[in-house]
């Protein structure tokens, strides 16, 4: 059965940016270390006033379909993937689904199927790997998956709330707020998606948490992030090794690994545990310096951002690297074709 290819993307960034020095300085409790140089998370983009989930999705769908061959009413299907769900400013929805919703103002057909997902943040490759399922079964000829992350709110929670030289909202001064869209087809070509795989350990899901905050009005993300790192450094050599046998693959074989953004010191440490069984990995694309750790949308976001710089294009084999709290792991294989790609800007 033919495969599934990316055939547009779209990214909406805002405008504002915030500085890691920026929010260290409003903090009660300085950090023991240097969060910037741990992380490599130098500033990131952070929502306008009348921006939410909804809205920065919205952004990322039009520019999608901007960048894209295909009507709205060609599109079969649209599943939503973000974890942050909020909708007519900070108010978190859960029904009706924000799948639905979006469908409506972007002028999806009423026969078009929706849905919402959720899986941390691999909710959007999980997307994708639906959507590519269903495209490889004739389900679907065409869809879009969509995430609006709407997540700075965990960062003004964290700037209040942290009192300890260590604590475990540190994590949320890493993420940057982000809208992203791909709109996926049957791929005719040589190009397209050659495998994409997800697992779950999920004796791991109490080292990361997102819910109210305990102590004030608002949103909070608890994490264990050493323990995190930990048992994915532990897991990842094995896991890379497992993809070389089962699909035939080797490091050599791609332009570019596009790791979900975490922090720099973090990727780089894994990568090179993973060169006895998978080989050294070619150029690794980071733009987390610049836009922190996206969440969900991470992958598409560091994919428009080195389209757009000239450094991946047609042609190109790259390797994604799954990874969110859960712990779910995975990777993808995909060769680009000819892509459609808008987020609005110049340059990032």
């Amino acid at each position: 059965m033919p495969g599934s290819r990316f055939e547009s993307i779209g990214v909406h960034l805002p405008e504002r940016e915030v500085s890691t020095a920026e929010l260290i300085a409003s903090m009660a409790s300085t950090p023991m270390f240097d969060l910037e140089k741990l992380t490599g998370v130098s500033r990131r983009r952070w929502r306008g006033e009348d921006d939410d989930s909804h809205t920065l999705a919205m952004a990322a769908a039009q520019r999608c379909l901007d960048a894209s061959r295909f009507d709205v009413a060609d599109l079969d299907i649209l599943i939503f993937t973000s974890i942050t769900r909020f909708r007519g400013g900070l108010c978190f929805c859960v029904e009706p689904a924000m799948s639905l919703t979006l469908k409506q103002e972007l002028g999806f057909r009423d026969d078009a199927l929706n849905f919402d997902i959720t899986n941390a943040c691999a909710g959007m490759m999980t997307g994708v790997q639906i959507l590519d399922s269903l495209i490889r079964s004739g389900a679907v000829k065409s869809g879009m998956v969509l995430s609006g992350e709407c997540i700075t709110p965990i960062t003004e929670t964290a700037v209040k709330e942290i009192r300890d030289p260590i604590d475990a909202q540190f994590a949320s001064l890493t993420v940057g707020d982000s809208g992203a869209a791909i709109i996926m087809e049957a791929a005719t070509g040589d190009d397209g998606i050659e495998f994409i795989d997800l697992f779950t350990s999920s004796r791991f899901a109490d080292l990361c948490f997102g819910m109210p905050s305990d102590r004030n009005p608002g949103v909070a993300m608890y994490t264990r992030a050493m323990e995190i790192h930990a048992e994915v450094i532990q897991r990842l050599p094995d896991t890379l090794g497992y993809y070389s046998e089962e699909f035939s693959i080797a490091a050599s074989d791609f332009k570019a690994v596009i790791p979900h953004q975490t922090s720099t010191r973090a990727i780089k440490s894994a990568l090179e545990l993973c060169e006895g069984t998978f080989g050294k990995l070619p150029e690794t694309c980071i733009s987390l310096n610049r836009l922190g750790n996206t969440s969900s949308t991470s992958h598409v976001v560091v994919l428009d951002d080195y389209w757009r710089q000239g450094k991946l294009g047609p042609g190109d084999r790259i390797l994604l690297l799954i990874l969110a709290s859960g712990i779910v792991m995975g990777a993808a294989s995909i060769k680009l074709g000819q892509m459609g790609v808008n987020n609005g800007e110049s340059e990032q």
